[in-house]
């Protein structure tokens, strides 16, 4: 399958996962590529990246920048989820822009019980209602799962490889899907890609393309391959999730900045939660995506890089 080009506009794509979203739709060789950055960002991007500087919260300076855009990338920092996405959804509106990709690149957005208790994924899905409250554009969300090696070095999947320490959460033990930050770019690259009756498709809903499906314990044992370890060489605890919970609940209620983030990777092991979307994976999806770049992942590969 040949790529379909499109005019790509991508606020954040300096951040961690627009790095390998532009790479990837770099190599396609058939879209017109343009970076929205604030005023005063020193972000450089490779060659063959439009770049325009001006005011995030503007609408007027966005709607200028959207028209005759095909596609917007939303890609914000964490704390300005609705702050930078709200002014950009507003002026896609104005120019009639047909799709927006909210910053919607890890759970399944219809996950039910993940979403209800998370402030984030609450805040994601004001900006999913808010795209089709206005009526105009259609969202696009690409669900990967949590990212597996974003959630290794801070120690959110209750594993500290460094300090060869892990905390197995008791009645949190459903498998999950995951995949790397590689991976997300390059699946956000090849649903960009998709002909435009293949991406009509997904127009208000999700494209499901995780790398990998794994339980708490497969990812520890992955991290022990991966550094060449055993359970001999690491300190093991397991903490009964209601008792996880508590202390997590107790630091959000004391505004702890971390806590949150605890209580987003755990809810994510608890049987039914959302967490597990395996189910929506559509194998002849996942084929076109491939033809379109989006690659396998091994779990102990992943790991290496990340550690």
């Amino acid at each position: 399958m040949a790529p379909h080009g499109r005019k790509i506009a991508i606020t954040g794509a300096s951040g961690q996962v627009g790095k390998p979203t532009i790479d990837a739709l770099l190599k396609h060789g058939v879209h017109t590529i343009t970076a929205l950055q604030r005023s005063g960002a020193t972000s450089t991007f490779p060659a063959g990246v439009i770049v325009k500087k001006g005011n995030l919260e503007d609408e007027d300076w966005l709607a200028e920048q959207l028209k005759g855009q095909d596609v917007l990338v939303l890609m914000p920092p964490i704390p300005q989820l609705i702050q930078l996405q709200e002014p950009a959804i507003r002026a896609a509106a104005k120019v009639g822009l047909p799709y927006i990709f909210p910053s919607e690149f890890g759970p399944d957005p219809y996950a039910g019980h993940i979403v209800e208790v998370n402030e984030l994924l609450i805040n994601k899905k004001h900006v999913r209602d808010y795209i089709e409250k206005l009526g105009v554009s259609s969202w696009v969300s690409v669900a990967v799962g949590p990212w597996l090696d974003g959630g290794l070095a801070p120690g959110l999947w209750g594993i500290d490889a460094k300090a060869r320490k892990a905390t197995l959460w008791k009645g949190a033990e459903a498998k999950i899907n995951t995949a790397s930050i590689n991976h997300t770019g390059e699946a956000i690259a090849a649903a960009l890609a998709l002909p435009e009756a293949d991406l009509a498709k997904y127009k208000n809903k999700a494209v499901y393309t995780p790398s990998l499906y794994v339980n708490q314990r497969e990812i520890l044992d992955a991290v022990q391959k991966a550094t060449g370890t055993t359970d001999a060489d690491w300190d093991i605890q397991s903490r009964d999730v209601n008792e996880v919970a508590k202390e997590y609940e107790e630091k959000i209620a004391q505004g702890d900045g971390f806590a949150p983030f605890v209580k987003f990777f755990v809810t994510h092991f608890l049987e039914g939660s959302g967490g597990d979307f395996n189910h929506k994976v559509d194998p002849e999806e996942i084929k076109k995506l491939e033809a379109l770049g989006l690659g396998r992942e091994d779990i102990v590969d992943v790991i290496k890089s990340a550690l």
